[in-house]
């Protein structure tokens, strides 16, 4: 179907159904944790009415490729379901342990994802990469309908992973250089390889976190079904993709491990349907990450700076300095970040692109929106369907609160974002 600004949205699978109540299906789908009107069934996802439901904080989804098996019992009023679905890891924070040159390239002592192949399926313009989870995604869901209402409980299990490499962090400057090298840390070593002087795969290692958490639902109607009521709720560690708002299912520590984000998110739901021709929506959403804060992250520098002496005819000298820190506070939420610049706009580098500031962590704690909107079926019958509608949408981002910057024994500064949004659409349904 077309969505709202022209998005093109599809879902494609194939299913096998018998009369056992048994099926199978394989393809691009909705996620099993997505909530469903009746049953376990495709075509049936309770989707929020908004003009993009996607846009809708607290709704949970994935679209991603899945093979799913689904089991009716006890006359269709209980569905037992399992799905294998397409991983994927988000990382939030920062502060992260690395190397930089003087020509400027960042190591990092850890991967976690990888772009796409621009000549095949994958998207290589993808900047939050592929996932190099080592299983796919695992959920599970029981779905009853016992003759008034649809109730949901369902588990997911992520398995995330990442690629470490001890020895990533280190100086390029030989022990005991003399001369014009200057130091303002003390050489950096690496067990694994002992006397390295630039960053290497020594000791690397594969690391891999078991992420997961559990959700419920209920959506029952209410005055002879002029209005239907319900409402949904996710609590886990690593999942925080599977809410709109995507906030970061993990973050690295120092060493380069990854550290699930605990995140949780709600969603309330009230969808009226005063005339055949009429539908009247309002959700109430919010999604949350907890802090996931380290110290002890690990960075070096090195910079370089060529000038020529100061007699005639003197040759070029150069003066390296390499600098390090090795105490840093990072991950994610970390109470010593930086929001100070979070206020503060910036002149635009040029016409075409604006300043992103500085000095603003953000990391989200808290995401909260409130929408209301309609649909009107201006025509249904032979030739399709007409129906247009506006929506009206108030969000809320809070960030987790940091003192970096301030006076010491300051409160942190926690900043925080407002948006409000009119969406309208006009749309036509094939017959």
């Amino acid at each position: 179907m077309l969505g709202a600004g022209g998005i093109f949205v599809m879902v494609v699978w194939g299913q096998a159904a018998f009369d056992s109540g048994f099926s199978i299906t394989g393809g691009q789908m909705w996620s099993l944790a997505t909530e469903n009107r009746k049953s376990i069934q495709n075509r049936q996802e309770a989707l929020p009415m908004m003009i993009d439901p996607q846009y809708v904080v607290g709704f949970t989804w994935q679209r991603a490729y899945a093979l799913r098996a689904t089991q009716s019992l006890l006359g269709n009023k209980l569905t037992l379901g399992v799905s294998i679905e397409g991983p994927q890891t988000t990382l939030g924070g920062r502060g992260f342990s690395a190397f930089t040159t003087a020509a400027g390239a960042v190591s990092q002592n850890f991967w976690y994802a990888a772009p796409g192949n621009g000549g095949g399926l994958n998207n290589a313009f993808d900047s939050t990469g592929y996932a190099q989870n080592r299983a796919p995604d695992v959920v599970a869901k029981a779905a009853i309908d016992p003759g008034w209402g649809h109730y949901e409980v369902f588990g997911i299990v992520s398995q995330l992973r990442a690629r470490i490499y001890p020895c990533a962090v280190v100086s390029d400057i030989a022990a005991g250089t003399v001369g014009t090298t200057t130091y303002t840390g003390p050489q950096i070593g690496c067990a694994a390889a002992p006397g390295a002087i630039a960053p290497t795969s020594a000791g690397a290692f594969n690391d891999s976190r078991t992420g997961g958490g559990g959700g419920a639902s209920l959506r029952v109607p209410l005055f002879a079904k002029k209005l239907d009521f319900g409402v949904k709720g996710v609590y886990g560690d690593g999942i925080g993709r599977f809410g709109s708002s995507q906030l970061a299912d993990a973050t690295a520590r120092p060493d380069g491990t990854l550290a699930p984000i605990r995140t949780g998110h709600g969603l309330g739901i009230l969808e009226f349907h005063p005339t055949p021709k009429l539908d009247i929506y309002g959700y109430g959403g919010a999604e949350y990450a907890a802090r996931a804060a380290y110290t002890g992250y690990e960075t070096v520098k090195v910079t370089t700076n060529t000038f020529t002496g100061s007699g005639p005819g003197a040759p070029l000298q150069t003066t390296t300095t390499v600098a390090r820190l090795n105490n840093i506070n990072g991950g994610y939420g970390n109470r010593a970040a930086n929001n100070t610049g979070c206020s503060m706009e910036l002149s635009p580098t040029n016409q075409l692109t604006p300043n992103a500031g500085a000095n603003c962590a953000g990391d989200a704690r808290i995401v909260i929106e409130g929408t209301l909107g309609f649909w009107h079926k201006l025509y249904q019958g032979p030739k399709g369907g007409f129906r247009w509608g506006m929506t009206y949408s108030y969000l809320t981002r809070t960030g987790w609160s940091g003192s970096g910057g301030l006076a010491a024994g300051s409160a942190g500064l926690s900043p925080k974002a407002v948006d409000n949004m009119v969406w309208t659409s006009f749309r036509y349904y094939l017959p």
